[in-house]
């Protein structure tokens, strides 16, 4: 952010802080090589960092450094390329709160090849939207983000969600286990402290959801069998 110093003596911002990318991570969606990443760049810095705002990027100012850096650096221009490549291959695009993301690297993505797991577990009428950090925990026992963000982790944890949005789909009980997710959310502010509590009682509350549409399919079939004539197999 620059400013400047007006004659009446306010300070103007003339050009406003503005986000960079920093760092671009793939990984496979399906397959022997699932979660897999075989996209892992660090964007090479050409212009002074003010802020690498290390606990939510997990970029240390090293990481960008072409003189210090331990990891792959590429321009810009090459990261996009490569997103360019898949985007034009026809690839679904798989994550967490993709629009930001897209609009960082400016590269318009169509609607039919994104999925993006913010959306997929969101209320539609309510307002807030849920962190990949709460869906891990909750949904998947994960404790994710300790400490910094990680993109791969972040990558692999956005496919597990939408592997387990297509579960609980299928099991039709996605609406009410996502109603459960939003109670479970404000009743503790949205935070959570044991990955391993959740875990199990995540799997309990979907476990006894799966009993009771095997009882009500038994139920059905019980009816059903009753209702057929002796001999009549």
């Amino acid at each position: 952010e620059k400013t400047e110093l007006s004659i009446e003596g306010v300070h103007v911002v003339v050009r406003p802080n503005r986000l960079s990318l920093a760092r671009v991570s793939v990984v496979r969606g399906d397959g022997a090589l699932e979660g897999v990443p075989f996209i892992d760049d660090y964007i090479a810095s050409i212009e002074p960092v003010v802020d690498y705002l290390t606990e939510y990027s997990g970029i240390e100012p090293a990481d960008l450094d072409p003189a210090q850096s331990r990891h792959n650096l590429v321009t810009l221009k090459t990261a996009y390329k490569k997103l360019r490549l898949l985007l034009d291959m026809g690839c679904i695009f798989v994550g967490h709160g993709l629009k930001k993301d897209f609009r960082i690297i400016n590269i318009l993505v169509p609607p039919d090849q994104v999925i993006d797991t913010v959306d997929l577990f969101h209320l539609k009428d309510r307002q807030r939207k849920i962190s990949l950090r709460f869906l891990a925990w909750y949904l998947l026992g994960e404790a994710i983000q300790t400490s910094s963000h990680d993109s791969i982790e972040d990558a692999r944890t956005a496919l597990l969600l939408y592997k387990k949005y297509l579960e609980l789909t299928e099991k039709g009980i996605f609406q009410s286990i996502l109603e459960d997710i939003y109670a479970e959310g404000w009743r503790r502010n949205w935070k959570h402290s044991s990955s391993s509590q959740r875990s199990t009682s995540a799997a309990l509350m979907v476990a006894e959801e799966e009993k009771l549409d095997l009882l009500n399919r038994m139920h059905t079939t019980l009816r059903y069998a009753r209702a057929r004539a002796p001999g009549s197999w």
